[in-house]
């Protein structure tokens, strides 16, 4: 069915309905503003609506965890384009405030029911299976997980493992997977996350090079003869959250660091040294370049050989697939086994080098703008220009992936503020560091 949108800012409600004990009841008249929630970092969607109450449903319908909020919400009611229709469930009220004596306001915060289900069971089970495998027996076998929220993305992960869940929630299991889960490239990259189309779980690198499904630019709105449906993809504001964290950098091991590793039962102790390539070429990414530095310190010594920026100690079983006495004894631990060494260390350094250039930016209205789509993002420069100068910033245009977006919803707007990060550039050049820039920082005095 196609779309007809007059104006980018346009919403239609089709539904907003609290069901409680005693019944459903509409609240479409009585909202403020309507927050919804996703990230690609939580497990769950989440939000908040703000009501302006004058019919005592506070006292009739008590708020005790049992309701929830059915929303149905598109840019045009006739249309599935651009679309959200999900069902929450009402966890708490707060910010109750009397404003005369006929009314009051406050704020219903609601989830998704799978938190509210998760957070009542445990699992203690052993699995021998890939972690998608695990992952996927989770969430039909234990969270129940409706058939309509299982459209999201679903990437295989390799290697078979013989784990145990060791007493955790079904949400936090998953997560506890995701974290473990390798790729073919054996890159700990993957995230578990839920959005607008359903639940997912896959890694950056498919994230990464994912088509854009938008061209963030920064135009007029709204004026006669305009496009609405181009508007669209036309930004209000922007904020750079950060560029780039050089101390967040190093301690979190994205230039270079170490894992030592021992195995008790090989007897065997050895040290890796892990490089920003290392970790950076294991994921393709969605533009040309990294966005290393390389930067000397007072040892002319380059950030991506200091590999005791971070160290990380754990168990390791590189050592055991030598080892006749296994090989004979007890042979499939050798594949089946956690790949503690794949994993403890980089996966931290890949996930940091994601975040740390992030920016802010607010859209219209968009329910197609969630956590996991990649858009195009073209910056403006905020400066004196000659003629013929360009007007875009290379130093923060290019491919971005969404990892968290905010929809609200008020009287008589939608707009939509999600923010993207970036693993590379398509800047064409390497940084590097001056020596001079250590004499002078020494010198000065």
């Amino acid at each position: 069915m196609s779309l007809s949108i007059k104006n980018a800012g346009q919403f239609a409600i089709n539904e907003i309905t609290i069901v409680t004990k005693s019944g459903s009841f509409d609240i479409t008249n009585l909202f403020i503003e309507l927050n919804l929630y996703d990230s690609l970092f939580m497990p769950i969607m989440s939000g908040n609506i703000v009501i302006t109450d004058s019919q005592g449903l506070s006292s009739k319908f008590l708020f005790d965890g049992s309701e929830a909020i059915l929303i149905d919400i598109g840019k045009d009611g006739d249309s599935d384009i651009g679309r959200i229709k999900k069902a929450y469930r009402i966890y708490k009220q707060t910010n109750r405030i009397n404003l005369n004596q006929n009314s009051e306001s406050y704020i219903l915060n609601f989830v998704s029911d799978e938190l509210i289900y998760s957070d009542q069971q445990k699992i203690n089970q052993s699995y021998e299976a890939t972690y998608s495998e695990i992952v996927e027996n989770i969430l039909l076998n234990y969270l129940q997980v409706p058939k309509n929220q299982l459209k999201g993305i679903y990437e295989d992960s390799s290697g078979i493992r013989k784990v145990v869940i060791p007493n955790l929630s079904p949400l936090d299991a998953i997560e506890w997977c995701a974290k473990r889960a390798l790729d073919r490239e054996t890159s700990p990259s993957y995230v578990f996350y839920k959005n607008l189309i359903g639940y997912n779980f896959v890694s950056l690198s498919t994230l990464l090079t994912k088509q854009a499904i938008l061209d963030v630019k920064f135009s007029p709105q709204n004026l006669a003869g305009s496009n609405s449906i181009r508007d669209l993809s036309n930004a209000r504001s922007f904020e750079v959250i950060m560029q780039s964290d050089s101390i967040d950098k190093i301690r979190s091991g994205v230039n270079a660091g170490k894992f030592i590793g021992f195995d008790p039962m090989t007897r065997t102790f050895a040290t890796r040294n892990v490089t920003y390539a290392d970790h950076f070429s294991s994921i393709k990414h969605g533009n040309l370049n990294s966005t290393y530095s390389a930067i000397q310190n007072r040892d002319n010594k380059f950030n991506d050989t200091s590999y005791d920026a971070r160290k990380v100690l754990s168990f390791f079983g590189t050592a055991r697939k030598y080892s006749e006495y296994i090989k004979q004894n007890d042979s499939s631990s050798i594949s089946k086994d956690e790949n503690y060494e794949s994993y403890l260390f980089q996966r931290k350094a890949i996930l940091k080098n994601l975040t740390n250039k992030r920016i802010k930016v607010v859209m219209p209205g968009n329910f197609q703008l969630s956590s996991g789509f990649n858009v195009n993002f073209s910056a403006p420069v905020y400066a004196i220009k000659e003629k013929g100068d360009s007007n875009e910033d290379p130093s923060l245009s290019g491919k971005y992936l969404i990892v968290a977006a905010r929809h609200v919803i008020g009287l008589n707007k939608h707009e939509t503020i999600i923010e993207v990060a970036s693993s590379s550039t398509n800047n064409p050049y390497s940084i590097v560091s001056h020596p001079e820039q250590n004499k002078k920082l020494l010198k000065y005095i």
